[in-house]
Parts: C-alpha cells; sequence; structure tokens
C-alpha cells in the first residue's frame, strides 16, 4: 500500500471483487502491510496477511521450517485460507524479469505453484513480464518452471504486446492483451475498499503548472549528478517561462528525491514539495489539476493519462515505451537505461510546454476509445454462482 500503482491497483481489485461477491471475505497476502498498525489495516474492508519467503516455501514443501515470529504463528490460518479460497488474483505488476533477477522471479513462480498444489484458480491480471535474459545456469532452472506455472492460470493479462511475446515462449492458450485495471477503471465504491467514512485530502494546485514524479527505479539506473542536472535544467526552462512546478513522490521511497529537486531551488516559491502522504485516489485527483506532469513511476503516468493529462515520461522498461506510443507520445518518451541526453529531454520539454493542449486531446480520445470489456466479469462466470 505504500507504492501508491500497487495500492491503487489493489483498491480495482476490492471494489470489483466486493460487487460481485458481496458474501466473500478478501484478503491481501503482503507482508508489509500486514505489519502495519492496527489502527491502518483496520480502516480497510478487506483482512492482512503475511506472505513471506519462508512461510511459502513452508506452505510449498511443508513446515520444515518452524517459528514463533507473528509471522509464523499466522501460518495455519493462511493455509486454512488457502483451502476455502474461491480463486486468486495476482496483481504483482513487474516481478517476472530478468531485470529483477532470478529470485524475484522464482518467488513468482512459487506463488503459481501453491496455487496449483492448492487447486486454487490462479488469474493473473494485467502487468508486465520479460525480457527474461537471465544467465545460462539460470535459465536451465527457470525456463521448465515458466513452462509448467505459466500454463496453470486460467488466464494471465499481459498490459504490452511485448509483454505478450515474453509470455507466449512459454504459454499461449491462457494468454492475453488487456489494458491495465486502473486505466480503465471509472470510480470507486468507497464502502467496498473501506470500512467507515472517510474524507480526502484536496490540494489546491495553483493554475499553469506542472508535477515532477520521479523515481528510485531511475536513480539506479543513471548517475545521480547527471540525473539532478536534468531535473535542474527541467525546473528552470519551465519557471523560465512562467509555468509552477510542483514535486511529489507517488511511492514513499521516492520522497528522499524530491526533497532533493527541492533543494535545488529552495527559496524560489514557484516549485513547491508536496510531501503529504496522498492515497491513490487523492493522488489521481491531484494529477489531474496540472497541465501535464514529468513522469517516472508507471502509475503516476496512468493517473495522468486517464485524467486527460500528459507526460514527459522517463523510463527504465519496455513498459513505459509501450504505453507512450498507444497514446501517441512517443515523442515524449526518454528511456534511462543507458543515459539521460538533457539536449534532447529539453527540447521534448519545451514541445510540450507549446502543445500540451492538443496532447491533451489526443489522450483524451483514446482514453475514450479503449473497450468497455470487464475482465472481472470473467470471474463470475468461471466461479458459477460464487
Amino acid at each position: 500500500m505504500s507504492n501508491k500503482g500497487a495500492q491503487a491497483m489493489t483498491f480495482t481489485v476490492v471494489d470489483q471483487l466486493r460487487r460481485r461477491f458481496p458474501d466473500k471475505d478478501i484478503y491481501l497476502f503482503s507482508t508489509e502491510d500486514f505489519e502495519r498498525a492496527d489502527t491502518v489495516r483496520q480502516l480497510y474492508n478487506f483482512h492482512f496477511m503475511p506472505w513471506t519467503p519462508q512461510g511459502r516455501l513452508n506452505l510449498l514443501l511443508g513446515p520444515f521450517v518452524k517459528g514463533c515470529s507473528r509471522h509464523a504463528l499466522k501460518q495455519e490460518e493462511i493455509k486454512d485460507i488457502l483451502n476455502n479460497t474461491l480463486f486468486i488474483i495476482d496483481i504483482s505488476g513487474y516481478v517476472l524479469s530478468s531485470q529483477w533477477g532470478f529470485s524475484a522471479s522464482l518467488g513468482y513462480l512459487i506463488n503459481i505453484m501453491i496455487a496449483k498444489k492448492y487447486s486454487i484458480p490462479f488469474y493473473v491480471f494485467p502487468q508486465s513480464f520479460g525480457p527474461f535474459d537471465y544467465p545460462l545456469i539460470q535459465k536451465f532452472i527457470l525456463f521448465p518452471l515458466l513452462k509448467i506455472c505459466l500454463n496453470y492460470p486460467r488466464k494471465i493479462f499481459m498490459r504490452e504486446t511485448e509483454a505478450l511475446k515474453y509470455a507466449r515462449k512459454f504459454t499461449r492458450s491462457n494468454v492475453e492483451r488487456c489494458h491495465d485495471i486502473v486505466l480503465k477503471n471509472t470510480e470507486y465504491n468507497l464502502s467496498n475498499i473501506y470500512s467507515r467514512n472517510v474524507s480526502f485530502k484536496h490540494l489546491e494546485i495553483i493554475p499553469n503548472s506542472v508535477c515532477i514524479i520521479p523515481s528510485a527505479r531511475i536513480a539506479e539506473r543513471v548517475e545521480h549528478k547527471v540525473l539532478y542536472v536534468a531535473y535542474q535544467s527541467m525546473v528552470r526552462i519551465l519557471i523560465d517561462r512562467g509555468i509552477n512546478v510542483y514535486v511529489l513522490r507517488h511511492v514513499e521511497q521516492d520522497l528522499e528525491i524530491c526533497r532533493s529537486i527541492k533543494s535545488f531551488f529552495k527559496d524560489d516559491t514557484r516549485v513547491q514539495l508536496i510531501e503529504e502522504d496522498l492515497n491513490a485516489i487523492e493522488l489521481e485527483n491531484t494529477l489531474g489539476r496540472f497541465d501535464f506532469v514529468i513522469a517516472s513511476r508507471y502509475h503516476s503516468i496512468i493517473h495522468s493519462y486517464k485524467k486527460g493529462v500528459p507526460a514527459i515520461v522517463l523510463g527504465w522498461a519496455h513498459k513505459y515505451s509501450e504505453l507512450a506510443r498507444e497514446f501517441d507520445q512517443a515523442e515524449y518518451y526518454f528511456d534511462c537505461r543507458n543515459k539521460i541526453d538533457i539536449d534532447e529531454l529539453n527540447a521534448g520539454l519545451n514541445k510540450m510546454v507549446k502543445n500540451w493542449a492538443h496532447e491533451k486531446e489526443k489522450i483524451v480520445c483514446k482514453v475514450n476509445s479503449i473497450s468497455n470489456k470487464n475482465i472481472f466479469d470473467m470471474l463470475k462466470k468461471d466461479s458459477g454462482s460464487g
């Protein structure tokens, strides 16, 4: 829930499931969120359970490792939940890839193995796969497992054609292209998500403003000095054009990067830092008030496009480039896996400053053209009466 893209996917899934299965209990298997304070967890209309590596191995191979930790004590309850589970929906987002390494990929496949062991229908909801450029010895281990595991889910929905290509190396009949569920979700029934009435923050955004949403993932791939020079250069272009700049984190771990960007313009009121921890719904509403954004978090771009807001995209994976292309925004996408060309980036920014209203029209048109097919309807059909 600290990653607002993951939170948005969770809210969407919980809301849609509650509409179709009002009498079912819904569990979010997330160790990080299970460890949150009771007062935080009790705010939501669903339950939290730990999902640790040790716990998953115990579920798959037997209780060969015992413990008395808070997580270990939940093991029997988790088994009971799995034995009574109608289906599992995976919304990992982007884990199964050599970009995240062997351990992350194996952990992802273990989730499917557990579902298979307990004979639970498994659905992979729209996310990204690949590439699978593992070292040779890891391929010998992972590729047979990919073949076995990816054939088990009843449906695997891929957000990108590139991801579809990677998945179809190991399975074909159950794979399908589908847009991100957050992009297609038009509204939330808050009573399905929250256990009580909640009030949302409404931030006042000055007209003629642009928002910067950085990402630690970019900072891991680009020399820090170059990255901050790029941000400083873009901010200066914007304020020289009389445009206000806000800096906002989409994930908790990005807050320090946001603070660093603001520190270069410490006394300039035209550059403002939003430090509030906004939830996914508040973020989406806030991003909708900007002329355009400069973004490096996938769902910050999804939230922006959904609201008809163009984006300068600094990305590091095929999911970014394909999203930009689909919305006819490829000229505003900049791949940061190798280096950042600051001159090229500034040229793209200047073009966006000039054309953002036109780009907005193109994005709104594309959003309106996306199919209204709801993949959640399949769950009700597959589950009979539910």
